[in-house]
């Protein structure tokens, strides 16, 4: 009999965190704890950094810590659940269909030049201005205009997720820059001509990328990374040579799925909202979604449930990636590994020095993805170093904000990117295939910008 060959499979994105889990709990074995002082705001002192005893974290106690580091992410689910059920509201209503397949029929052969740029501006700009990560779930209308089109599931992903993850690595107003600029003193939304500069060549270079790739997809489905072109639902063939007309609600519907976004992001900026008011708006806009398109009570509950379902193994994938960080916060090494690559980096020169701490804070970020939680441990770090060669507060902002932004698509830790996957079905290796190039171009464009912007001195004051 003859022996069948074995394909090797890529790890689900499930196996990679618990990977990844046992090799935090490995590197607490090996990497020696340290600690920095912390003043009373809870930001580390420079220069008090000292070597403490191990406490190394087995892999037992990290199956121990699980249940508090999923519990830890609530407020996440929450906002989750809900935004998942508004979003399925939405699309059950046929409102995104109608306005793809309008589309498609109004613009014909140009269709995906057009309605891909159009949909990177607004998500770029959401990205830009509101950035949470509840908006992953737009991946949603990603994979019903795949479909639509005959596209595929990286197309899908991408087109709605790129641009929104992109802008929030330059966005003047996400949480990230704000608390980075107090911390440095330097006032609030300033510097805003070069960020907005910026953020235009970030979302020219993604609807170009995103563009480029769906047409080559559209045009031979053999060129598809995934392999697989997505159909229209129940194997209906679309002619798109028959006039459609856009319905009324199905625009009242897109605006009101932005809606909450906007509001936040504005009362986010001027009042200090926190999530909870994105929740509440968001279940406040699935129901007048529901009044909008005449859903009765009992029809808008099974949509509404059927959407906040779906989130269910997105918010098991983002209890493990928290719990990498516990472990290694638990095992007291991101101290260290901070420490040790600030050594490196302070005997650079200005110029290369402002490079080092975008490019540390980027491959920091695929240990600890969270923007904000990593602004306490190494702005503090960065500051001093950045006043001794001379690098103004501005530039380092934006080496810290570019360098945690640019690899939470490429990093399997990324709550965002594991929800994303589990959305579109999207299998992580062939995601990589996509975004890498991707990934380092924008990064290789980043640090020409870093090192000009020190080199002018600029101060965005």
């Amino acid at each position: 009999m003859e022996k069948k060959k074995t394909k090797l499979a890529f790890p689900h994105v499930m196996v990679l965190l618990i990977a990844l889990v046992l090799l935090a709990c490995l590197l607490s074995y090996i990497v020696p704890a340290g600690q920095y002082d912390y003043d009373e705001n809870g930001y580390v002192i420079a220069d008090s950094f000292h070597y403490v005893e191990n406490t190394p974290v087995s892999p037992w106690d990290a199956v121990i810590k699980l249940t508090g580091s999923i519990a830890s992410m609530g407020t996440t689910y929450a906002l989750l659940f809900i935004i998942g059920g508004m979003i399925s509201v939405l699309i059950s209503s046929g409102a995104v269909e109608n306005i793809v397949d309008w589309s498609l029929y109004r613009f014909r052969d140009k269709s995906l030049t057009i309605l891909i740029p159009i949909i990177t501006v607004m998500m770029s700009l959401l990205g830009g201005l509101a950035g949470q990560d509840s908006l992953i779930t737009f991946v949603a209308c990603g994979m019903l205009l795949a479909r639509r089109t005959k596209l595929d599931r990286i197309s899908g992903m991408a087109i709605f997720y790129l641009p929104y993850i992109t802008a929030q690595a330059i966005g003047p107003t996400v949480l990230m820059i704000l608390m980075c600029q107090e911390m440095c003193g330097i006032p609030a939304v300033s510097g805003l001509g070069v960020r907005i500069v910026i953020w235009i060549v970030f979302t020219a270079f993604a609807a170009w990328y995103n563009t480029r790739y769906a047409c080559k997809v559209a045009k031979d489905p053999s060129k598809s990374i995934d392999g697989e072109i997505l159909q229209p639902e129940n194997g209906q063939e679309l002619d798109y040579t028959k006039p459609v007309t856009i319905r009324i609600s199905s625009i009242v519907g897109m605006v009101m799925m932005l809606v909450p976004f906007v509001i936040y992001a504005i009362g986010s900026a001027k009042a200090g909202w926190g999530f909870e008011w994105l929740i509440g708006l968001g279940f406040v806009d699935a129901i007048l979604l529901g009044i909008v398109f005449r859903f009765t009570p009992n029809d808008w509950s099974k949509r509404f449930c059927k959407g906040a379902m779906e989130m269910g193994p997105v918010c098991l994938l983002i209890g493990f990636s928290k719990l990498i960080s516990v472990v290694l916060a638990d095992g007291q090494i991101i101290n260290t590994i901070a420490h040790g690559a600030l050594l490196l980096i302070q005997n650079m020169g200005a110029g290369f020095s402002a490079i080092g701490m975008f490019l540390f804070t980027t491959l920091f970020n695929f240990m600890m993805p969270s923007g904000p939680a990593k602004v306490p441990l190494l702005m503090p770090l960065f500051t001093p170093v950045a006043d001794i060669l001379g690098i103004s507060r501005q530039v380092l902002c934006t080496c810290y904000q570019l360098g945690d932004g640019l690899t939470n698509f490429l990093t399997p830790v990324s709550s965002v990117l594991a929800t994303g996957l589990i959305l579109s079905n999207t299998k992580y290796s062939k995601w990589l295939k996509y975004a890498v190039p991707y990934a380092l171009t924008l990064i290789a464009f980043s640090a020409v910008c870093i090192f000009v912007l020190n080199a002018v001195g600029w101060t965005g004051v």
